[in-house]
């Protein structure tokens, strides 16, 4: 440690493993006095706080395996498989992300600047747990695969949420997503604001998803908000009130005060929590108001 009028600068060790199974043993041996990082963005941000980092950095940046993506088959459904160390500028610009997963390509355009981008991981973005990203991916039903030490296990993440310590004892390798043929009564929505758009966390970031029947009664619905100050969370009962309404009839003030019930986020420095559900529900209401009555 070296030592520059109060300040303190610390120089930790950095272990590069390349595979999973030699980065979980540092992990076991250094345990709590070391973190695993990729890209390095979220660390980053904690220095500039002047949060201290572990002695120990387990780079996973060798980790070959963790870099791909690809589509796959399973079960008879269509998976676009990405690597936790894919970064967020390859899933904005690659074309197989544009084609198979356009909700994701519009998450990561609205986090950080290309110099960021060019560095910060899905699975980092992830890993920050109030990542932009996630309401997305959980829109979109995505599953994550954990290496926990002995095997590989695959949970979805809008469980894995409801976990504060899901990602302590594991290695995020890899998303899947199912990859849906378009349809014309499908819709998905993604709304970040912020206090300077795209350089920042977000005040409140919300993702939906709504699909129609052809009699326009809605089948299906997804609703995940999340920001700076808090996990994200899905709107559950929200989403139950608005499963089988039919869209002419729908009552928008009754869901309004539906959501303002649910989501109760917590106010802070920059913005109260009636700021944050009142943005919340309007875009959600307006979103809806949106659908298609013909």
């Amino acid at each position: 440690m070296i030592r520059k009028g109060d300040a303190s600068l610390y120089y930790p060790s950095v272990w590069f493993p390349d595979s999973l199974e030699k980065a979980n043993i540092l992990k076991q041996q250094f345990y709590n006095n070391s973190c695993y990082i990729a890209g390095g963005t979220l660390l980053q941000t904690h220095w500039e706080k002047g949060i201290q980092c572990p002695e120990n950095l387990i780079s996973i940046e060798n980790i070959k395996d963790m870099k791909e993506y690809k589509l796959i088959r399973k079960n008879d459904q269509t998976f676009i498989q990405i690597g936790a160390l894919t970064t967020l500028d390859c899933c904005r610009n690659n074309p197989i992300f544009l084609e198979k997963v356009p909700l994701l390509v519009e998450a990561v355009r609205n986090i950080a600047s290309p110099a960021v981008r060019n560095r910060a991981t899905i699975g980092g973005n992830i890993a920050n747990r109030h990542g932009d990203v996630i309401p997305a991916l959980i829109v979109l039903d995505a599953h994550l695969t954990l290496y926990d030490g002995n095997e590989l296990l695959v949970k979805k993440l809008s469980e894995c949420i409801k976990d504060s310590d899901f990602l302590s004892n594991s290695i995020l390798v890899s998303i899947s997503i199912p990859v849906q043929k378009k349809k014309s009564n499908d819709y998905f929505f993604y709304k970040k604001i912020g206090l300077r758009e795209v350089f920042c966390q977000s005040i409140v970031t919300i993702s939906g998803y709504f699909k129609l029947n052809e009699k326009k009664i809605m089948e299906q619905v997804r609703l995940v908000v999340c920001g700076n100050s808090f996990l994200p969370q899905r709107l559950v009962n929200t989403e139950e009130y608005i499963k089988g309404l039919f869209v002419p009839s729908v009552q928008l003030k009754e869901i309004a005060i539906l959501i303002n019930k649910e989501f109760k986020p917590p106010s802070d420095h920059f913005s109260s929590s009636n700021y944050k559900q009142a943005i919340t529900t309007n875009i959600i209401v307006s979103e809806i108001a949106k659908l298609p009555s013909k």
